[in-house]
């Protein structure tokens, strides 16, 4: 029980969240993207019960395939996966299983209402098309493989970062983790709605144990300087490559962040 709804609660954040970058009505997706949130601090609450008592669970989720064609399907999308979840939660005297009955509760009945929305969705046409840019072709090539492989890059690191975060007990650390969850957050997003707009939006490929689970944290830590060394490498190529100024821009401030992360993980291995 503990894994099927811990694999379903993730299930439902990832739908919330891939949604909510591809509809083009924004304050729709913004509303989306706040549930998804919701979704994932009940991830993360969740996990912290299972790991104070023990109980095994995995990050490990079916493959998730997009194809609505309208706003109010892809509410329907996201609904289905919430009631999965609502489904394994019964009645309860538990403060937490209450809080997250409540929100499913107001969730599914702001989706019901959405989705009798029809505005087409675009996000999934493979136009290739970015903001009415003409890249050429060796642009173009760069830059759809860089999204695909960093989309997977930054939700890999928000379930190892997640992980990581309830394995270490010093307070500095912990909080470490939290600020690169959170810029994690911020690049997958920005690659995201970049995919959307050129119709190649897809849902990165399952996390496997091996990935994120460890034996020792200084190993992990150093593995993960040279993770980032290796992405501040991919956008300084991808900036050189792209014949556009701002999208070279764009890629050069994502380069940067990549610095500080850096030294927040050497910050990190210093401590332990």
């Amino acid at each position: 029980m503990a894994k099927r709804l811990f694999t379903s609660i993730h299930e439902g954040w990832l739908r919330l969240l891939f949604a909510s970058f591809a509809v083009r009505d924004r304050e729709f997706g913004e509303r989306l993207y706040d549930f998804s949130e919701i979704l994932y601090r009940h991830l993360r609450f969740i996990e912290s019960v299972y790991v104070k008592k023990g109980i095994e669970y995995s990050y490990e989720r079916p493959a998730i395939e997009l194809g609505f064609k309208t706003e109010g399907e892809a509410a329907l999308f996201c609904d289905e996966a919430l009631g999965r979840i609502e489904s394994q939660l019964g009645p309860s005297a538990d403060p937490l299983a209450n809080r997250m009955i409540s929100d499913l509760g107001y969730i599914r009945t702001v989706l019901k209402k959405e989705s009798e929305r029809e505005a087409e969705v675009t996000a999934f046409d493979k136009s290739l098309k970015l903001d009415g840019r003409e890249l050429d072709k060796s642009s173009l090539d760069a830059l759809v493989m860089f999204l695909f492989e960093e989309s997977y890059k930054e939700y890999e690191l928000i379930v190892i970062y997640s992980y990581a975060q309830t394995q270490v007990e010093d307070k500095r650390v912990a909080e470490i983790f939290q600020i690169l969850i959170d810029e994690s957050k911020f690049h997958l997003k920005s690659f995201a709605l970049m995919m959307a707009k050129m119709g190649i939006l897809a849902v990165p490929r399952m996390v496997t144990q091996e990935i994120y689970r460890f034996e020792s944290l200084k190993r992990f830590l150093e593995s993960g300087i040279e993770e980032e060394l290796g992405a501040k490498e991919q956008c300084r190529a991808l900036a050189e490559a792209v014949d556009d100024e701002e999208l070279s821009s764009f890629f050069d401030f994502i380069n940067f962040q990549e610095d500080y992360h850096i030294a927040l993980m050497k910050e990190a291995l210093e401590r332990i």
